[in-house]
């Protein structure tokens, strides 16, 4: 019996809209391509429900409080680690990645409308 690496991917239904930087981005990839909008996820969603935690946990209100911040803080953490990776792989607006590694992002009339509204439009303004 040969043994074979299976490399499981999730299967894209439609092309990515948007240039691709890494096809299949690594754990250390995607962290790196956080942006300010990505820990702004992870800080406002912990500091949100640290915030609950306190309001609602009244009789141990300090461990509820750290409690609802490590889960906001996780879940901000998952929203950011799915923008960075699909801006990697080219499923979100991702021009800042394209300067960056010295690739073309395409004109707002080469991407179809349905896109326009994941699009960085202040990217089109600067001229």
């Amino acid at each position: 019996f040969a043994r074979r690496l299976v490399v499981l991917t999730m299967p894209a239904t439609h092309a990515p809209p948007f240039p691709v930087i890494n096809q299949l981005p690594s754990t250390a990839a995607v962290i790196a391509n956080f942006k300010g909008d990505d820990l702004t996820w992870i800080t406002g969603l912990g500091v949100g429900s640290g915030i609950f935690g306190f309001l609602s946990g009244r009789p141990i209100r300090r461990s509820q409080m750290y409690l609802c911040f490590g889960l906001g803080a996780f879940a901000g953490y998952l929203i950011a680690f799915q923008n960075s990776s699909a801006r990697l792989m080219g499923f979100r607006s991702n021009p800042r990645e394209c300067a960056q590694y010295g690739l073309e992002f395409p004109t707002k009339d080469q991407i179809h409308p349905r896109y326009w509204e994941v699009t960085n439009d202040a990217f089109y303004r600067k001229g």
